[in-house]
Order: structure tokens, then sequence, then C-alpha cells
């Protein structure tokens, strides 16, 4: 490709399918119905990592020579916290030097709107464990014997209200202000409320919030999310046990100024101070915080073309609800590698649900824009190599000495 680098991120990992019986085809058969693709990764993120290499192949046939070089950074470990590629990238910093990153995160709503990011949430995934018995108990001790899971429960009520506002010591006074730049520019954002809400089969939003609020609680409220709890007996028939452990994992979606090991720190202390002092907190993996600002040429690139492809304004979020590992990537080099996110999924993909689907005809829609936006990034870098060196396309004559007629 051409001299300017630009990095290209994906992964190949999928999350485990749940329940077999949920799903309406075989989860890894990639069955087409109906125009939509429904597989484990399709959405998240195999869809994307294929389209893109589509429309480099597509480019090279087509056009020629890339404009611009593409380096693929893609990895199988997404879901477990990214740790190897932590430590590939800290190793090896000199392969991050780009001008700008394209992720792999993004949909079209409700409304068909393209959405695109220019960062992510971070997050820290937590194993909270309660320890009782040696091993499961007969249930007729449940009378003088400590129950783990309850034990579990009561710590994990003081950590949100009824309301679901996290409640932990001093976690509030750690979120900063939204900057003036991201307020202007939720205000360009909307949720399509109405038909969210029938996509997800709700009937309401937490606090019930709506209009503004829930945009920007969307994009910038930190959240603290019970992915799951397992304890005694839960198969079918009866079997009446007092659990010898209890264990729940959360997750924290974090904002500016909130960092993985700040969340740590305080909620240990949040529940030592409670008299919690015996539940065990492992960290299963983390993530810091990224942003990039509008301006970058990464994301203005995007920006335009998602409008000449998708024939509507995108959506652009100053920071994606969802979370990656952005800082191995784009946190290398210093500055920070501008980063810009758009994806292939729509609605109704249920990515990590039974069902996972991707619409083909968005699979081909998003070849065509990956080309408009390798293409664009190839002009606009080449401009600014001529002006810079010292030449000014339209007058021919060189920058800095006069003309003399």
């Amino acid at each position: 490709g051409g001299p300017e680098t630009f990095l290209v991120y994906g992964h190949y990992d999928v999350q485990p399918i749940g329940h077999l019986t949920d799903w309406s085809v075989g989860p890894f058969a990639a069955t087409i119905v109906d125009g939509k693709l429904f597989a484990r990764g399709a959405a998240n993120s195999k869809g994307d990592l294929v389209a893109r290499l589509a429309a480099v192949e597509a480019y090279q046939k087509t056009v020629g020579k890339l404009p611009i070089s593409l380096r693929f950074i893609v990895e199988g470990e997404d879901g477990l916290g990214s740790q190897s590629l932590y430590r590939f990238t800290t190793q090896h910093p000199e392969l991050l030097v780009a001008r700008g990153c394209i992720w792999d995160e993004g949909y079209r709503d409700t409304k068909e709107r393209p959405v695109i990011s220019l960062g992510f949430k971070g997050i820290t995934f937590l194993e909270l464990r309660a320890h009782g018995a040696r091993s499961d108990l007969h249930s007729k001790w449940g009378a003088i014997v400590p129950n783990p899971a309850w034990r579990l429960v009561q710590a994990l009520a003081t950590i949100t209200s009824p309301k679901g506002v996290i409640t932990i010591d001093r976690f509030s006074s750690h979120v900063a202000p939204i900057c003036d730049e991201d307020a202007e520019a939720l205000k360009a954002i909307e949720l399509d409320e109405a038909g969210l809400k029938k996509e997800f089969r709700i009937v309401g939003w937490v606090r019930a919030m709506k209009g503004q609020a829930l945009v920007k609680e969307h994009i910038f409220g930190p959240t603290c999310t019970i992915c799951g709890i397992q304890t005694g007996h839960t198969d079918a028939g009866a079997k009446t046990v007092l659990p010898s452990t209890a264990m729940a994992r959360l997750d924290f979606r974090l904002v500016p100024d909130l960092t993985p090991d700040l969340v740590h720190k305080l909620l240990r202390q949040h529940l030592d101070i409670r008299g919690f002092n015996d539940i065990e907190i492992i960290e299963l993996g983390s993530a810091p915080l990224a942003k990039a600002p509008a301006t970058s040429l990464v994301a203005r690139a995007v920006i335009e073309h998602a409008m000449e492809i998708y024939g509507m304004p995108p959506l652009v979020y100053p920071m994606d609800p969802s979370s990656g590992p952005v800082g191995a990537v784009c946190g290398v080099s210093s500055p920070p590698t501008p980063v810009a996110s758009f994806g292939i999924s729509y609605a109704g993909s249920n990515p990590h649900g039974p069902d996972e689907n991707i619409r083909v005809d968005d699979f081909l829609q998003s070849i065509k824009f990956i080309g408009r936006v390798i293409n664009s990034l190839g002009e606009t870098t080449s401009e600014i190599r001529a002006r810079t060196s010292g030449i000014t396309k339209t007058s021919g004559i060189r920058e800095g000495k006069a003309a003399t007629h």
C-alpha cells in the first residue's frame, strides 16, 4: 500500500452459545434465512473482519494498489481480556505507529442510521465469591450453617440502589463532568426509544429516563451489570441443598475519570466497611477507556462516506457504550492513535445472544463503505504530504518563495 499506515482491529473469538435450544438454527452452521446470515460471531465480529478483507481484495482487483498501508491486528482473546494482545503490543510498539485506526464495533439502529463511534468506555470484569461449608450440605442445616448464597446477594444489594444507581462509596465523585465538545455532540444523537423497546421487548427504561437524559446516560453513564450468578442446584429436578459457594460475575463500564484499578479499590473498601471483607474479588479482565476527536483523519473519512453509502447522516457517538482493548492498540503511541469504529450489525443482530445474525445486504454495503474510506484516506494523506513538502497544487509554486513574473 501507500506510505501512510492505518490500523484495522478485529477479533475472531466468539461468546459461548448459551442454551442450544434458544437457537432457531445451528449456531455454527452459518445458515442464511430471509437474507440474514445466522451464526455465532456473525455480528461480533467475524463478519466485520471478513468484510474488511473483502474490501481490500476488491480494491486491489478493481483499482489496483492500495493508496494507504493497512496493518491488520486480529486476536482471539477479546472475550478473555486480550492479555496476549497487551503483551504483544507492549513488546512491539513500533508496529502500532499509524495515522489512525478502524475498529470493529458499530451497527445500524432501528431507523437504519449508521452508528459511528470515536471511542469506547473502559471495562473491568470481576468475579465475586462467597464461601461457606466445605461442600454442599443438606438444607436441614440451613437454620444454623451460614448460607453463602444469601451472603453474596446481601453484598450485591449494597452496590446499586433499587433504581439502578451505583452506590459504591465515593464512586460518583470520580466521574468527570462531560466536556463542552461532548455535550454538543450528544445533542445530535437521538435514540429510537419506541423501536428499541419493541426490539428488546421491554416496557421501559431504567429510572423512566427519556430523551437527552437517556442518550447521556447510555453513552456517558457508568454501569455495574450482574452478568450471571451461580450457586447451589439449578438443574432439573428437586435437590434441597445448602450451597458451599456462591459466585457472581459483574462488569463495570467506565467513563472519564474511572479506571479499573480505582474501581477495584473503591469496591473493596465499600464491601469491607459494611462487614463483607469475606467476599472475594477476582479480576477476570479489564481495559481502559479510549476517546478520539471528530477532527482526526480517520474520523472525518468515515463520517463523510457514511452519508454517501447509507444515504442518511450517521449518528456519531463520542464514546461507544461498549468496550474493547483499544488501549492495547491505540494507546501505545504518544499521542494515542485516533480511532473510528463502525460495523455491519443492525438493531436486530443480537450479538452475544441466541440467533446472532447479520443481513447479507449490510455485509455487501459495508464492503463498499470500507473501499470508499480507504480511497478517501489515500487522497487526504496525499494532499497533506504535498502541503507539508511545500508544494501548492493549485499554483505549482513552492511555498516560501516569491513568484516573479
